[in-house]
């Protein structure tokens, strides 16, 4: 179902934004609830950066003032009832790497996307991480990993975020630290 509406929206976005927006604040609740059950859960999208999309879409006119209104009412209820993560994972990647990897990736919905949107949501991103203090935060330069290599680059990655984790588990960091590599 996900991967239709990505078809319809990226087609029409002021036609199918708040359709979209709706899905997958449900589907990431949804996420949330069945991962507060597991002891050790990785979520690849959170609850929590799903505003990012609703209001750069509202933001540029894709999504209506009303319709806005209607998701911000809806999120603030759901995300009132979970949890924040243990650690927010944020991967920052430059435009032109992430639209590099989406042609590389060849999902057609995804090719019919002009540049401006990937830097519009690239800037939302940033704006959000920046101003992030539910939990402690983990910034890696995509720009400098690779995340599957020959090399082992991966391994060095995943061997830092188990790292800081640890050290949130623990409550050796406080929400709203920031941790960069």
């Amino acid at each position: 179902m996900i991967e239709r509406m990505l078809s319809l929206f990226y087609h029409d976005r002021k036609r199918w934004a708040f359709t979209l927006q709706i899905l997958f604040l449900t589907s990431r609740y949804e996420q949330i609830l069945e991962a507060s059950r597991i002891e050790r859960a990785v979520l690849d999208r959170s609850i929590f950066g799903d505003v990012i999309f609703a209001r750069m879409l509202a933001h540029y006119g894709d999504m209506g003032d009303h319709e806005l209104e209607v998701y911000e009412r809806l999120y603030s209820s759901l995300i009132r009832s979970v949890q924040p993560p243990l650690l927010m994972v944020y991967v920052r990647i430059s435009t032109d790497l992430a639209v590099e990897r989406i042609r590389r990736r060849g999902r057609e919905y995804e090719l019919v996307v002009e540049r401006e949107y990937w830097e519009r949501l690239n800037a939302e991103y940033e704006d959000y991480f920046r101003r992030y203090d539910l939990s402690p935060l983990l910034i890696i330069n995509a720009d400098d990993h690779e995340w599957v290599s020959e090399d082992g680059d991966g391994d060095l990655v995943v061997s830092k975020i188990l790292d800081v984790l640890d050290r949130s588990r623990r409550g050796l960091l406080k929400a709203g630290t920031v941790i960069e590599i």
